[in-house]
């Protein structure tokens, strides 16, 4: 039975996620197509937060959220330059409604080691497979001006920083070290405060200033809404006055917080595969995946938290 290629596309958007150069999904949506989702952390493990996702495209008719996941398949990870091997296991996500796939022995996802994974479904001849190469370790920093009280690294320190202010002041900054040159930047802004019709607007939206209640739902969903924002592009990493290695710094970002309110800010460089995936149209197609749809990639960097007040 013909499946439906648009409704591949709400799969990805219902998993809440959110490549190379070659072609790598079939050439028609003819029978089954399993979808493969997964991002590297560098420094982290493959966990509940970040674990790797596996589903399987269904007709609108025949449509159950719950059977989109594929829950039996043996999905294994290679380090492939010190041929380490570790399988992942497949648990369920009850709060989310989600089964993810997660290394239960906590091997740490390593800078600059490239890392291969071959799923087996049953009843499947053919496996997905896919390669990343982990980005360099990128350091976070959080005052690189040091004007003081700029980012903090953890969520219980957190500093009052001036939307007016944050741009100039604080820009959003990795140390890439004697690393120089264009790199994939990503950065997400999530608003850590629970929905509220005290939430107050940065800028007014057509005079109105704070919250209505009318947006809860939309503010509460999981992947990218008013609560979190995110974005992707090319940016250069260079030498900055008066101070050691090289810099990725990002101004002109304070439109991305939508609240005055506290948030995370997490910054990374991003591996092609991840950042061909974001921002190609029909990006599914181009995220390193062989033998099926998605994306298998890698990033390095971390998080930073700011309330930011008038």
């Amino acid at each position: 039975m013909v499946k439906h290629s648009l409704f591949l596309l709400s799969l990805l958007l219902l998993i809440a996620l959110s490549g190379c150069d070659n072609f790598t999904a079939p050439d028609r949506f003819d029978g089954d197509v399993y979808v493969l989702a997964g991002l590297l952390y560098s420094g982290e493990t493959i966990s509940s937060e970040h674990p790797i996702y596996l589903t399987r495209s269904s007709s609108i008719s025949q449509f159950n959220p719950l059977e989109l996941f594929v829950t039996d398949a043996v999905i294994t990870i290679t380090d492939t330059g010190t041929k380490e091997q570790f399988t992942l296991t497949c648990i369920p996500d009850f709060v989310e409604f989600k089964y993810k796939y997660i290394d239960v022995n906590e091997h740490i996802i390593q800078p600059e080691h490239t890392y291969s994974i071959e799923v087996s479904i049953p009843g499947r001849t053919e496996k997905l497979t896919a390669t990343t190469t982990v980005p360099f370790a990128a350091d976070l920093v959080p005052d690189l001006y040091n004007h003081g009280n700029g980012f903090s690294l953890t969520e219980a320190d957190m500093n009052d920083m001036s939307y007016d202010q944050i741009d100039q002041k604080y820009p959003l900054t990795l140390e890439t070290g004697a690393y120089q040159g264009a790199f994939n930047f990503m950065g997400e802004f999530y608003c850590l405060e629970e929905f509220s019709t005290n939430l107050e607007f940065t800028t007014p939206v057509f005079g109105v200033t704070h919250a209505d209640s009318s947006l809860a739902s939309a503010y509460n969903a999981g992947g990218e809404s008013i609560r979190r924002i995110k974005f992707i592009g090319r940016y250069t990493s260079q030498a900055q006055p008066g101070l050691n290695g090289n810099y990725l710094v990002v101004k002109d970002y304070k439109q991305a917080f939508v609240f005055y309110a506290p948030y995370r800010v997490s910054i990374y460089i991003a591996d092609d595969n991840y950042y061909r995936y974001t921002y190609m149209p029909e990006g599914y197609l181009y995220g390193g995946v062989q033998g099926g749809l998605g994306y298998f990639g890698s990033v390095s960097g971390g998080r930073m938290y700011c309330k930011v007040v008038k």
